[in-house]
């Protein structure tokens, strides 16, 4: 996927100051969508289960729903941030999550998508954790996917932030959210071989940093806390955003799978 350019970064710029009240669109226009993307079985509230009608979206069986659904329009340009995740048919552990990212807004009678993205890289047994909805800036909204993966007694968390990018979506970050040991330790310590300060288990704490009022999008603040390898750690890292890429610029540190 092409990175976005200063000149070209999505800020969809209709969108509210943050004093406004973000406007959205009737639930039935917005399940009308779906139907149309996903079949007659696609609701609001509750799973669904079947392949999406629409191509774009992949074609595998899976249960669906809607993950997470967020106004966030004006009086005359009402939107929605709108994330379907299917869990497929048979996911085994290694198998990632069905998340599909729309921008809606309101055209004629119904709904249409503004941009639209089918993403199958978040995960694990076929789900993920969490999806939200966040403002990024003034006027950028985008989705916060949280992901865990537990592999050799060593368990992973992740968080992906994904802002609309022309016609679809992009991973504009990916950030640890925890970061630990424990079922390794609890292990080698029934085996009698743990290695001496070799346990971590580490917290990411995601905060947005709105100071810069003229920001067209905020960095983001890090804190760490938690043991590393025989360390308390507590320090906060900064994340700033580049408007050429259209990304955030996020430390090694803060992808890293083990104390350093």
């Amino acid at each position: 996927m092409p990175a976005a350019t200063s000149d070209t970064f999505d800020a969809r710029s209709d969108a509210p100051v943050p004093d406004a009240a973000p406007v959205g669109m009737p639930g039935g226009a917005v399940r009308q969508f779906l139907v149309h993307q996903y079949g007659e079985l696609a609701q609001l509230q509750g799973d669904w289960p079947g392949v999406p009608l629409a191509a774009d979206l992949g074609r595998r069986d899976a249960m669906r729903e809607v993950c997470a659904r967020e106004a966030i329009g004006t009086p005359d340009a009402p939107a929605e941030l709108v994330a379907v995740c299917g869990v497929p048919d048979g996911a085994g552990h290694v198998d990632t999550a069905l998340t599909d990212f729309f921008l809606l807004r309101a055209e004629g009678a119904g709904v249409a998508a503004e941009a639209r993205q089918h993403m199958d890289a978040f995960g694990s047994t076929g789900d993920v954790v969490d999806v939200s909805v966040r403002r990024f800036g003034p006027r950028v909204f985008g989705f916060v996917v949280e992901e865990g993966f537990t592999a050799q007694g060593v368990t992973v968390g992740s968080i992906a932030i994904v802002l609309p990018e022309g016609e679809g979506f992009g991973l504009a970050a990916h950030l640890r959210s925890s970061l630990d040991n424990l079922g390794a330790m609890a292990a080698c310590a029934e085996r009698g071989d743990c290695a001496d300060d070799a346990g971590y288990d580490l917290g990411f704490t995601l905060e947005i940093d709105r100071r810069d009022a003229g920001a067209a999008v905020w960095p983001l603040r890090v804190r760490e806390s938690g043991e590393a390898c025989g360390r308390r750690v507590e320090r906060t890292h900064q994340v700033p955003f580049d408007m050429g890429s259209g990304r955030w610029t996020v430390p090694a540190v803060l992808q890293r799978d083990g104390c350093e």
